[in-house]
């Protein structure tokens, strides 16, 4: 029998079936902590990051102790053509895309992350209002630091009290906690040395609200 992996090129084989290799990576955490997997898979945690975010590619020895370390096959790992041994990926994961502030509407080819569709059930998510984003800068510690991942409820996009949201102002990405301030949108720091910004309603047609944020997974060391 033909062998299917010799028609694709290196870049074809990491992007094929069930999304990237960053994707499948990301699978194989099930619900882990970077820093857990990166003791269990004897990795740095810095590497892992680099893999995940980054479409970083490991080199043949610690692809093979990842996958001999998760069940898998290295076949499945490096290319997506066969499935995991021990459990179903599309039956048992959804996978969450980034969202792209240049262009909303893509969710093929981006950077995703997988979650349990248990979880997703449990929660009253649907895994299509979903997506991803990566928290930049301390403007909401101590709730959210700097590289925490962020879901993001896209169908939860009008403003209450005390919730946290991203906005989108062209193509920058922020997140913010909101009151309403007698018709502004009060938007607050979490870290008391940034102050608060109020957006008169002639200014409001400025910004989207992407969606509230409904979780956050962070790491707790690098």
């Amino acid at each position: 029998m033909e062998n299917k992996t010799e028609k694709f090129d290196k870049h074809e084989i990491i992007q094929c079936v069930n999304g990237s290799l960053s994707d499948r990576i990301a699978y194989l955490m099930k619900g882990r902590s970077v820093r857990q997997v990166a003791e269990d898979w004897k990795v740095g945690a810095s590497t892992i990051n680099a893999y995940i975010k980054n479409g970083s590619v490991p080199n043949l020895n610690i692809a093979r102790n990842i996958a001999d370390k998760e069940n898998v096959s290295l076949i499945w790992l490096a290319t997506g053509f066969s499935e995991p041994k021990q459990s179903d990926f599309k039956e048992d994961f959804s996978l969450i895309p980034e969202y792209n502030a240049k262009n909303p509407d893509r969710r093929e080819s981006v950077r995703r992350l997988a979650y349990s569709r248990n979880w997703l059930e449990h929660r009253g998510f649907k895994e299509n209002d979903l997506v991803i984003v990566w928290a930049k800068g301390d403007g909401m510690e101590p709730t959210i630091h700097n590289n925490d991942t962020l879901v993001v409820h896209k169908g939860r996009n009008k403003l209450h009290d005390g919730n946290i949201y991203i906005f989108r102002n062209r193509d920058e990405l922020f997140v913010k906690r909101y009151q309403n301030a007698l018709g502004s949108w009060r938007l607050i720091s979490d870290n008391p040395l940034y102050d608060r910004l109020d957006v008169t309603r002639e200014e409001q047609d400025q910004f989207e609200v992407v969606g509230q944020v409904v979780h956050i997974a962070k790491d707790i060391a690098d």
